[in-house]
């Protein structure tokens, strides 16, 4: 790879603009300290992941308020509570001093019908076998719009470069979308009343904070793939229909989001659409298609950031046929995407977390070093038994925890979150 290549040319996301084509997307790793604080694991994660050389990072699917977390070391920011507030200050300034030229978004978080029972409060807006949860009102969802807007306005003044909604995988973003919620009320049954929280929360942010540099988006699963999901026909249909998913993009566009993520699935139904494995590598096709379905729904100048591609690798373990090996690896497809306008960026999810340098040793003539992620989610499973999570494969310290949790738990026979 040279330095002309596509993946090295810098993009303009709305007022900014990022140095390259790689964005690290947000990992959820559980490494917070107690109470949801922010860990020394968990800055020197970040500053790998700047020093790998991405030109976005994105902060992890971060809890606004402790009793909606999925995780029980889920990171926190309660804008309402001066410790946190501090804290999050204070990161983000030695953040920046250290990498200026990296961008740096944070991503809300609500987990909704997922939020762990042993720790956390399980709430609905429908009740989905086998979740369940405390049934809501249209004041707890006004209300947590409210805290999002506060938060967003914190996050500006401390210097964070934008915020991203999660519209995906099953949370409360995609609970309130899917047509499932064909409950009579403010946030349920019409398309009008579903998306309301997608495009007001938006637009009350983008009012709050006018700064086209500071960036709003989303991350967004164009299906879900279960029945009523996400991007399906209706309130109990097995069938994909995307004029909803593709509505929801064209109004958020026009609500104030420069970018979107694309992703598919849900974390807690099937894990891997969401994140592919070798056994299902064509996964990556699927959201090949999306990005591409994505770019084509928005503005020229909307950028869309690509995902589900860890399983690619160095084209050599992925098991796709009927294409050349050297034409499957993560850099080629990634390129040729760029190229042709599939998408706009490139998202690292587990590659990230297999090895953070990715993007400073291809740039540097060294992608023969890249630890190359094998897909063989065990990251996942240690996300499933609620532990810290990281790469087993390369990292001893995570292999470790792996092999307490197969003496604890046996090894599992399917990935899932949210039981």
């Amino acid at each position: 790879m040279t330095e002309n290549n596509i993946l090295w040319s810098p993009l303009q996301i709305g007022g900014l603009t990022s140095k390259n084509r790689f964005a690290v997307l947000p990992m959820e790793c559980a490494d917070a300290a107690e109470g949801g604080h922010l860990s020394q694991d968990m800055q020197m994660r970040y500053d790998r992941y700047a020093e790998g050389g991405a030109g976005l990072v994105f902060l992890e699917a971060v809890t606004l308020q402790h009793e909606t977390r999925s995780r029980d070391r889920q990171l926190l920011l309660d804008v309402y509570k001066k410790e946190s507030r501090e804290e999050w200050e204070k990161f983000v300034a030695a953040f920046k001093a250290k990498h200026p030229d990296t961008l740096l978004i944070f991503q809300y978080h609500h987990a909704g019908e997922t939020a762990g029972r042993e720790f956390s409060r399980r709430v609905t807006v429908k009740p989905l076998p086998p979740f369940g949860g405390d049934l809501i009102d249209a004041w707890y969802i006004d209300d947590y719009i409210h805290r999002q807007v506060e938060t967003a306005k914190f996050l500006y003044r401390i210097g964070v470069d934008g915020i991203d909604l999660k519209f995906c995988h099953g949370y409360l973003g995609s609970q309130l979308l899917r047509p499932y919620n064909d409950r009579n009320w403010k946030y349920g049954g019409s398309w009008e009343n579903r998306s309301r929280f997608a495009f007001e929360t938006c637009d009350r942010i983008r009012r709050a904070v006018p700064d086209p540099k500071f960036l709003i988006g989303a991350r967004v699963s164009m299906y879900e793939e279960m029945p009523g999901g996400q991007g399906h026909t209706s309130a109990d249909s097995f069938c994909y229909d995307l004029s909803e998913s593709i509505a929801l993009l064209q109004g958020l566009e026009a609500h104030g989001c420069s970018y979107f993520g694309e992703t598919i699935g849900n974390a807690s139904v099937y894990w891997e659409n969401m994140s592919p494995a070798p056994s299902c590598s064509t996964n990556v096709y699927q959201h090949l298609t999306m990005a591409k379905t994505m770019k084509e729904a928005v503005q020229p100048q909307t950028v869309i950031i690509g995902a589900g591609m860890s399983v690619l690798g160095d084209g050599t373990r992925n098991q796709l046929r009927g294409v050349q090996p050297e034409r499957t690896s993560l850099l080629h497809v990634a390129e040729d995407a760029l190229q042709n306008g599939v998408m706009d960026m490139v998202g690292l999810g587990r590659q990230a977390l297999a090895d953070p340098y990715l993007p400073r040793k291809v740039q540097s003539g060294q992608a023969s070093d890249v630890q190359w992620c094998l897909t063989c989610n065990l990251c996942s499973e240690l996300e499933m038994r609620g532990k810290p999570i990281g790469c087993a494969v390369y990292n001893k310290y995570f292999a470790g925890l792996l092999k307490e949790c197969r003496s604890e738990f046996g090894a599992p026979s399917r990935i899932v979150t949210g039981d």
